[in-house]
């Protein structure tokens, strides 16, 4: 009985060492794509050796060589996930920045650490991976089951044994030292949260309680009368002077920016499209049966392989203009979509269940004069049928800002797609029938029918959208550092025939056919238009004389170049730039909610018995509203999240009218149909739930907020977008 066990236990050791440097890659993708901790955060252990300085936190070097690695695994990770694909650039950046913010965090985290002392021993390592291996990562961990799922810790103990896998399992060790500690780390932060008993109790009422109501809204926004909203400056000015808090000013600065596009050029279209027709070949010999047809598009389309019969509103237009035309199996040439490029083969056709239309329409909009909407459309029409080219008036004379593109073609639609008397005039037209006008909410409609059918094709779609190449990225790159270089140095290749003239950002702008744009005030952790939230670009600029430039910095589009223009001190805003787009506002709203109180309290004194609507006569412009069930978690969508008023109902009982209540968006009236009584037994049998619930919650908030806090007070350097790029 024990030879099977030996027999197999040897089997599962040579797979092991055969596997084990996959394993150990595999180990490492998992570990910085999937170990997510109780306390709802991320960690990273990776450690570089190269001595590239690209960042710093706390004065300590972040390593370039840990940034690549990290990076580079996250991005095949990122890639398997999706079956192969190529990952975009939109998702390119996040990873980055992910990645950036995992060694910013593990660094912050490694310092604190060593501040309080806290370090896990060989031996806590050793324990937990002989005494508790049940618990050890799933990364690590499944590993080591058999056929049936079932964990055996005596094969993880022999593969730790086994001496030519010493090397890697110091590796492994790092990584369980590591989680170790950032869970005793968590557990000391968490440590200082706790849940009351009045929070609990409140928490099950917030989601236990709930309410039906009728009420009256009273909204401020229909006092107009100037007169009633005139503010003078000294009451702008007393407002200023005793909400001074109100208009504090960071330290900020503005930029002046220009952006070097590296969107696709038509050699990268021209590649793109060769790529694809040097598959036509291949695709002619594939097919379904043994598979290779789907091992072509899962391995090179940007979108993979769709067995299912596809609806003609599904498939692109030039897809449909070959499948229309195709017989079984046969593949298409190089197809240019909206989309994509693309090539197809037909595998089968049905017809299905629901008609589909393909037509265009010319739009002419009401205006101010339907009658005369409504000639125009009938002109039109005639000049149709006459004979002139329906595409050609479309892009010139419809209304529909979308027809210049696409001569005002729609597709193909089907029932509910459209507004009904459209759908309705072209599903009961015929193929190249002209029919209008046909009037809709939108104006008066000309529209060709150019074909209806019923198929349904399923396909084969080799397809890539085009990109920018790296070739494309690299050149606006390089475009964008000599338009630095030519600014700073006072150098621009025009200055011969501008003699004496001082280079500025837009006279070298105006040279490279450049727009240039300004930024909005920016301080710490503002959102900077095409660079998002750079920290690095923010620092440079808070640090930085007038004038001085940052970049290239990638950004979305292409590459940007940043100039200081302007540098604002800490401290507050001049009453003269906030008086009349932040204090005034704030003045004519208090007086508007003031005008409005006084009518509900006159409409709260002739409310009969009880009854909302008794009122309707002398305030017909109030309508009663219910709300059939309300909570404090989960208010109705029409009060929103307005507090005050849910708050005030929760102390009312059933049958009651409020007094006015003063809510964010206007005044409420509001009556108490029904109310669930607090129900203590109940609240017993789920507290503990509840505290288990909240404390968890909190937990996680808490260890996230002091990440926050010590990233917000850290000195981080960062480098990134003047070496990687």
């Amino acid at each position: 009985m024990d030879k099977p066990k030996a027999k197999h236990n040897t089997g599962i050791m040579n797979k092991m060492r055969d596997k084990m440097p996959l394993i150990i890659i595999i180990l490492i993708i998992a570990f910085l794509g999937t170990i997510i901790f109780e306390w709802g955060m991320n960690y990273l252990g990776l450690r570089g050796t190269q001595q590239v300085v690209f960042g710093k936190v706390n004065g300590v070097e972040l390593q370039y060589k840990e940034y690549e690695s990290m990076l580079q695994r996250q991005v095949e990770q990122t890639k398997e996930q999706n079956k192969g694909k190529e990952i975009d650039e939109q998702t390119y950046q996040q990873l980055k920045e992910q990645v950036w913010n995992y060694m910013v965090q593990q660094a912050l985290k490694d310092q604190e650490m060593k501040r309080l002392g806290i370090s896990v021993s060989d031996q806590e390592v050793l324990n937990w991976v002989f005494n508790e291996p049940e618990s050890l990562p799933d990364w690590l961990r499944n590993n080591f089951v058999d056929s049936l799922g079932v964990f055996h810790p005596d094969y993880l103990q022999m593969a730790i044994q086994a001496p030519e896998n010493k090397s890697k399992w110091v590796e492994i060790e790092q990584y369980l030292r590591k989680i170790l500690q950032d869970n005793k780390i968590n557990s000391l932060v968490a440590a200082s949260v706790s849940v009351s008993e009045g929070d609990v109790l409140q928490k099950y009422k917030d989601d236990n309680l709930k309410a039906g109501i009728s009420y009256l809204m009273l909204d401020p926004n229909t006092i107009i009368d100037s007169n009633l909203l005139q503010i003078s400056n000294d009451e702008m000015k007393k407002y200023y002077d005793e909400n001074r808090d109100d208009f504090k000013q960071e330290e900020a600065i503005k930029f002046k920016y220009v952006v070097f596009p590296d969107i696709a050029t038509a050699d990268d279209s021209l590649n793109v499209g060769k790529l694809l027709e040097g598959y036509i070949k291949q695709l002619k010999n594939s097919t379904i049966e043994d598979s290779s047809l789907i091992k072509i598009i899962n391995d090179e389309s940007s979108a993979p392989f769709n067995s299912e019969f596809q609806k003609p509103n599904t498939l692109g237009k030039g897809v449909l203009n070959f499948l229309f035309g195709a017989s079984k199996d046969s593949v298409s040439n190089l197809i240019i979509d909206q989309d994509a490029y693309k090539v197809v083969k037909l595998l089968d056709s049905k017809e299905g269940d629901e008609t589909y239309v393909n037509a265009a329409h010319i739009l002419v909009n009401f205006g101010t004069d339907t009658a005369g909407a409504k000639k125009k459309a009938e002109e039109i029409l005639a000049r149709v049928k006459k004979g002139e080219n329906f595409e050609k008036l479309a892009g010139e004379i419809s209304e529909d800002p979308s027809a210049k593109q696409n001569n005002g073609d729609l597709g193909w639609f089907t029932k509910g797609a459209m507004v009904k008397e459209f759908e309705d005039a072209a599903l009961n037209g015929n193929p190249g029938d002209i029919v209008g006008p046909v009037k809709t909410q939108f104006g008066y409609h000309i529209l060709k029918i150019k074909a209806k059918s019923k198929k349904e094709f399923k396909i084969a779609e080799l397809k890539k959208p085009v990109t920018a190449s790296t070739r494309t990225k690299d050149i606006a790159r390089k475009k964008a550092a000599d338009f630095i270089k030519e600014l700073e140095s006072g150098q621009g290749s025009f200055l011969s025939c501008n003699a004496g003239k001082k280079l500025t950002l837009d006279s070298l702008a105006k040279n490279h056919m450049l727009n240039v744009s300004v930024t909005p005030e920016v301080s710490k952790n503002s959102y900077i238009p095409g660079a998002g939230q750079n920290a690095g670009l923010v620092k440079f600029g808070l640090e930085s004389s007038i004038d001085k430039v940052y970049g290239p910095l990638k950004i979305q589009g292409g590459y940007g170049v940043y100039q200081v223009i302007q540098k604002i001190s800490e401290g507050y805003k001049n009453f003269d730039s906030v008086k009349v787009q932040m204090i005034k506002p704030k003045l004519q709203m208090k007086k508007r909610f003031e005008v409005i109180m006084q009518t509900a309290n006159e409409l709260k004194g002739k409310i009969q018995n009880n009854d909302l609507s008794s009122v309707n006569s002398a305030y017909p412009q109030y309508k009663v509203e219910s709300a059939d069930t309300v909570s404090m978690s989960k208010p109705d969508p029409k009060i929103g999240a307005d507090f005050k008023v849910i708050n005030a109902i929760f102390k009312m009982k059933a049958g009651e009218v409020s007094l006015p209540i003063k809510g964010d968006r206007g005044i409420y009236i509001v009556k108490v149909n029904w109310i669930t009584p607090y129900n203590e037994q109940d609240y017993l049998a789920k507290q503990q739930d509840i505290r288990k619930q909240m404390l968890t919650t909190k937990q996680q908030s808490a260890v996230q907020e002091w990440m926050q806090n010590l990233q917000n007070t850290a000195d981080i350097e960062d480098n990134r977008d003047r070496l990687l790029n």
